[in-house]
């Protein structure tokens, strides 16, 4: 009843808390440290390297979670810190990014091009016809299922390079479970120009449905998330050219959650995709991945929410060359949060990508 308690009253405060900062108009124009194209001189084979950045921020509005607001902006502060040197990620995926200090948190990083996600009031039908009767007629109000959307998707992409064009599209607005139902959680896609790689690159960010925060069985919860991978088949099918290449990544919310793994990578009778997982990729496939993380186990994709991944284009072949954590490390200015003084309770993932193509064969 107190968890309830607090919902409500965030349902009537959030409209002051959370992020409604208008974005830029595109397309979005700006460059800033374009990347070094290399010639295999025996090949003709060009090359660049692309460091994509996914982090869940945690801001979460009061009265949900406190002292988020500071921690934004220093994360903002530490991107604009490795930008002085050189060293900030081309591309940043960013979830969870629902206080207003987000627009700051951007501001303060440099990057001169940003977009975000579905707002809490962009619609979509109750369901789809996916959707079991047992799950539609079901309905967990006392967890906050029917209370609508208090929040926005918090999902943002920000990026050194020009953005011609983005989708943000919902998932279904009940397709959801328990406290999660409270944010217009989707996917963001935004189609980035690279300077000197032809055509361009395509990226999309998400945040699932979680499992054990929900309030409600983990069946309906798995159900959820299932009905969410095939919204983003939908929305892959229909934005994704096929001939562009492809980087994703977010939180998944699939650590130790087999059941959700196995639905996201079994036949789902979607169009067939040579999509890899990053962690899958350097820790089965090929063994000279730059690993500076720790893959514990045999299964390290299914030790993390967050994942990244990507599609190879028709053209341009993709291939990461580096992984490594940002924000894992104790800050000075940190609030507590989940017992570590971070300036997140996730660790951002940073992988560094090869993307390759022969002039000579488009």
């Amino acid at each position: 009843m107190r968890t309830l308690m607090i919902l409500m009253l965030a349902t009537t405060l959030l409209g002051s808390c959370v992020s409604r900062e208008a974005e830029p108009l595109l397309p979005q124009l700006g460059v800033v440290s374009p990347p070094q194209i290399t010639i295999d001189p025996k090949t003709g084979v060009h090359s660049i390297e692309v460091d994509v950045l996914i982090l869940n921020i945690a801001a979460l509005p009061w009265p949900i979670s406190s002292n988020r607001t500071e921690a934004s902006k220093w994360i903002g502060r530490e991107l604009a810190s490795m930008r002085a040197h050189g060293e900030e990620p081309d591309i940043v995926l960013i979830q969870e990014g629902f206080r207003r200090s987000t627009k700051e948190m951007i501001s303060l990083s440099g990057y001169p091009n940003w977009v975000r996600g579905p707002a809490t009031d962009d619609r979509m039908p109750n369901h789809s016809e996916r959707a079991p009767d047992e799950f539609v007629n079901e309905s967990y109000f006392w967890k906050g299922e029917r209370l609508g959307k208090v929040m926005n998707s918090g999902l943002y992409i920000l990026s050194n390079w020009p953005i011609r064009s983005k989708d943000a599209q919902p998932f279904y607005r009940h397709e959801c479970a328990g406290f999660d139902c409270g944010s217009n959680k989707g996917i963001l896609s935004a189609v980035i120009e690279i300077p000197g790689m032809p055509g361009h690159l395509e990226v999309f960010t998400t945040h699932m449905n979680s499992r054990g925060s929900t309030g409600v069985p983990d069946e309906r919860s798995l159900t959820a998330h299932n009905l969410q991978i095939d919204s983003l088949d939908d929305e892959l099918d229909e934005n994704w050219s096929g001939i562009e290449p492809m980087i994703f990544g977010g939180d998944f919310n699939m650590k130790q959650a087999r059941a959700r793994l196995d639905y996201m990578v079994g036949d789902r009778g979607q169009t067939e995709r040579p999509t890899h997982i990053v962690r899958h990729y350097c820790h089965v496939i090929v063994k000279d991945c730059d690993i500076r993380i720790s893959f514990d186990g045999d299964e390290p994709w299914l030790d993390t929410n967050d994942l990244q991944g990507w599609i190879p284009g028709k053209y341009v072949s993709v291939r990461p060359i580096m992984v490594d954590a940002m924000f894992d490390e104790p800050h000075p200015r940190a609030p507590k949060i989940k017992n570590r003084y971070t300036l997140s309770d996730h660790d951002g993932l940073l992988v560094r990508y090869r993307l390759s193509w022969n002039p000579g064969d488009m």
